[in-house]
């Protein structure tokens, strides 16, 4: 080290400016001249640094002549003329260790280290005088008294006004407040629940009937004023009326009957149209037939389908055979009609030349309306493949729209029954039109049989065409339950055949 450098490190040598090895170092050092013994550079080498390992001897004897240099401690002998091993007395900041101060007889002896890593180092202990409390000082806590003799505490009593009783409904915490009838039956369907649990064996009936009236607790509950009633509530309460349903369904399943036949409201004998992907599609030709985009029944046609395309997006991707799919040579005047009411956005030239790749449109017409949870594909799919069917694709847009229509409001084994109005709303026609396009779906196959009684379209729906509705009740898209027959009535032919094969073998 030359002298610039070691002169720099010298003047900076101070204790509040040390490096941790360096503290180390002279934490030993000072801890050998307090306790009155030698110590060898060898000793200071075997302490632990900050990463664990030893210093060693070359950083020991450096550090150790920094120190003296700095006039922090005395060195007697100088490590460099005893070496590594050579006994070294040491003094604090120059004191002479000629005639050391006799220690007494009861100081402390400085451990000397048992192996190279000194875990830490402690300073020794000496007699503690007395020392008056200062003004700071903190008093020790007094000790606990014993649980027999710790004064007991009194019972909380209800305060004036407040309810008691229930605390808690589900994830509800029932406030004070509540009217006394409402307090009485959430106690009752809590009972009621419970009860049901202990009897081990689930009844859905009963489960339904506790869920209609938990829903129905609920709801008077919400509509009370706030604080009372909260949205959490309200969540709460139409959350029970979904489960409510769904048990419905259940119990209706269980019993072999169809799940529309079950749900509130419905009349015993009357008619159910299928429900599952069936009330999202009955809700956007409701949404066609009241808005009424466009005058004609093309416009119409091509706001449906372009509605399910673009519902919770705004934007539907159609191509020029897409629109020459739905719409024929009436293309032009379909999009003319909804682009000029403002339902949709597009460019007629630049959808109408586009082959393969989509033109996003813009429907602002479709603005606040939803399918609720079930996927928009599902919806589109199934309309794209009825009205592309091949006897539906060559009618006119109002017999296809009818078809929808009437197809819709079918129930699980055909019959449909449909009033005459939302048809002429749907199709925008009028009611012999309607009856016109009805005859020409019996006429196609498409319906077995049609006719009109007390304002309503009543008929069945051809049995070929049952994967229609079959498709809307299971949520499931038209193609795969086509597949699924055509697998059938391919394994029904083949085992026919094994078996006039066999037959002939036999003969």
């Amino acid at each position: 080290m030359s002298l610039k450098t070691r002169a720099a490190r010298v003047g900076s040598m101070d204790v509040n400016r040390m490096a941790p090895v360096e503290l180390r170092v002279f934490a030993l050092l000072a801890a050998a001249a307090a306790a009155g013994q030698s110590i060898t550079i060898r000793e200071v080498a075997g302490l632990a640094g900050p990463n664990g390992r030893t210093i060693g001897s070359r950083s020991a004897m450096s550090i150790a002549g920094d120190l003296v240099d700095s006039g922090l401690l005395a060195l007697t002998p100088a490590p460099t003329a005893v070496g590594l091993d050579g006994p070294i007395q040491v003094s604090v900041a120059g004191r002479d260790t000629a005639e050391p101060a006799p220690a007494p007889a009861s100081a402390p002896v400085l451990p000397r280290p048992s192996s190279p890593l000194l875990p830490e180092l402690r300073e020794p202990i000496a007699p503690v005088a007395a020392v008056p409390p200062t003004r700071n000082a903190r008093t020790a806590p007094e000790p606990r008294s014993s649980k027999e003799a710790r004064r007991p505490r009194e019972p909380k009593g209800s305060k004036d006004g407040e309810q008691t009783g229930l605390k808690r409904f589900g994830v509800l915490t029932v406030p004070p407040g509540l009217p006394e009838p409402l307090l009485a039956e959430l106690t009752a369907i809590v009972e009621g629940f419970r009860a049901h649990q202990a009897g081990g064996a689930a009844d859905l009936t009963v489960v339904a009937e506790l869920t209609k009236r938990k829903a129905a607790a609920l709801t008077v509950w919400a509509d009370a004023p706030y604080p009372l009633g909260t949205g959490l509530v309200r969540a709460e309460a139409e959350r029970a009326h979904r489960a409510y349903e769904t048990t419905l369904q259940q119990l209706a399943q269980q019993r072999g009957i169809p799940w529309e036949s079950a749900r509130p409201g419905a009349e015993p004998g009357g008619h159910w149209a299928v429900s599952g992907l069936g009330e999202p599609v009955r809700g956007a030709l409701t949404y066609i037939g009241r808005t009424a985009p466009g005058t004609a029944p093309v416009a119409r046609l091509l706001a449906l389908v372009c509605l399910l395309r673009g519902v919770g997006t705004g934007v539907a991707n159609l191509t020029g055979p897409d629109l020459r799919g739905v719409c024929g040579k009436e293309a032009e005047l379909a999009v003319g009609e909804l682009t000029a009411s403002g339902w949709l956005t597009v460019d007629v030239e630049d959808l109408l030349a586009t082959e393969e790749d989509p033109v996003g449109c813009g429907v602002p017409g479709a603005e606040g309306f939803s399918l609720g949870k079930l996927p928009r594909t599902r919806s589109s799919g199934w309309v794209a493949r009825l009205i592309a069917h091949k006897k539906l694709r060559k009618q006119p847009a109002h017999v296809r729209l009818a078809a929808l229509g009437i197809t819709a409001h079918s129930d699980a084994k055909g019959d449909t029954r449909v009033e005459v109005a939302f048809l002429t709303g749907l199709t925008a026609t009028t009611a012999e039109q309607v009856a016109a396009a009805a005859d020409t779906l019996v006429t196609e196959g498409w319906l077995a049989e049609a006719h009109i009684e007390d304002g309503e379209l009543r008929g069945r729906i051809a049995p070929d065409n049952l994967i229609f509705v079959e498709a809307l009740r299971t949520n499931t898209p038209v193609q795969t339950l086509q597949a699924a027959a055509k697998a059938a009535a391919a394994e029904a032919a083949a085992a026919a055949e094994a078996g006039t094969t066999s037959d002939a073998a036999q003969v």
